[in-house]
């Protein structure tokens, strides 16, 4: 099975590549390298290529029989998220539509979809309960 690792030279996508490629999956990761670094894709297959291209997208799906995708190509700043929100509808929203139709268009329905995130109130140090964490006032 060849996995495609969308976001796959951020720092989530390049440990999720390097763990598959151990356990003898076949990887290909590709990135627009806007915010992942070459230099971070250790094994398999790399691909330059960006979610806001169609035609990038289709190209890879074409050239490689992928059977299922994990994107990791989501923005999650909360600051800059509120600074520009038409970047991240651009990117998050609109992006993944585009991957979300090209894997329809080749019959590949498995998808991991993730993203770092921020974690929301102020943690209470000494509870061990799952919701105490979230600030309420």
């Amino acid at each position: 099975m060849t996995i495609l690792i969308a976001g796959g030279a951020g720092y989530i996508g390049s440990h999720i590549n390097l763990e598959l490629s151990r356990n003898g999956i076949d990887t290909i990761v590709f990135d627009n390298l806007s915010r992942g670094h070459r230099g971070h894709v250790l094994s398999d297959e790399f691909v330059l290529g960006d979610l806001a291209n169609p035609n990038d997208i289709d190209m890879v799906f074409k050239s490689h029989n992928i059977k299922a995708v994990m994107h990791f190509a989501a923005f999650s700043c909360v600051g800059e998220s509120v600074s520009n929100p038409a970047l991240y509808y651009q990117n998050n929203v609109t992006n993944t539509l585009n991957l979300l139709t090209s894997m329809q268009k080749y019959g590949i329905n498995k998808l991991v979809f993730s993203s770092t995130s921020a974690v929301y109130g102020v943690p209470n140090s000494g509870s061990n309960h799952r919701n105490s964490n979230l600030k309420t006032d």
